[in-house]
């Protein structure tokens, strides 16, 4: 997984955690730091100088990345399943957690991240997007899940579309989820009703 934030990247290495590359010239990107997590890096949002890593059995750990140069733990949340994917929205951050589902993780002091509430979803969250009220849950076999996130303290379900192989991967834009569908390649949801998505 990859966030590009001005001039770096940060990457979800896996073993070797978080990496921060230096793309200002895109002709020759340049590595400039990195933080060894304590788990495996499988995704990462990076907000207000802060990297939040998905980082497997570990839970979520934010890094101090405003100095790409010099990361450092700044706070960590370890959450029930095993966290795949992250991103942020507003004072929260929502965990694809697989088999705990979507976690929703308070991040106000991000020295100190509490979980906040969640939604066991009937599969495997692999990944997670977020658009207005809802979470868009990559759910493995069980396709997408769409959760209302309105009360980060207690999401709820809104509505799902079974895809025809197994959902990996998930990005918003406008009335429309682009899901990364296994063998079936991309899948486009029309997500105009949310509760109903085709």
């Amino acid at each position: 997984r990859l966030t590009v934030d001005g001039d770096y990247a940060y990457v979800a290495d896996d073993a070797s955690g978080l990496q921060g590359i230096d793309i200002s010239n895109p002709a020759s990107p340049m590595p400039v730091g990195s933080y060894d997590t304590s788990g495996n890096a499988y995704g990462e949002a990076v907000d207000a100088g802060y990297a939040y890593v998905a980082d497997g059995a570990t839970g979520v750990q934010v890094i101090r990345a405003a100095t790409p140069m010099s990361p450092a733990l700044a706070g960590n949340c370890d959450t029930p399943g095993t966290a795949y994917d992250v991103t942020i929205c507003g004072d929260y951050a929502y965990v694809a957690d697989y088999g705990s589902g979507l976690q929703a993780i308070d991040i106000t002091d991000p020295a100190s991240p509490a979980l906040a509430g969640s939604y066991d979803t009937p599969g495997f969250a692999h990944a997670v997007a977020i658009d207005g009220d809802y979470a868009y849950v990559t759910d493995l076999n069980s396709g997408l899940m769409v959760v209302n996130i309105t009360n980060p303290a207690s999401p709820t379900f809104a509505g799902s579309c079974n895809t025809p192989d197994r959902a990996f991967d998930v990005a918003i834009s406008g009335n429309y989820a682009y899901v990364a569908d296994g063998y079936t390649g991309l899948v486009v949801l029309d997500i105009t009703n949310p509760a109903i998505p085709t």
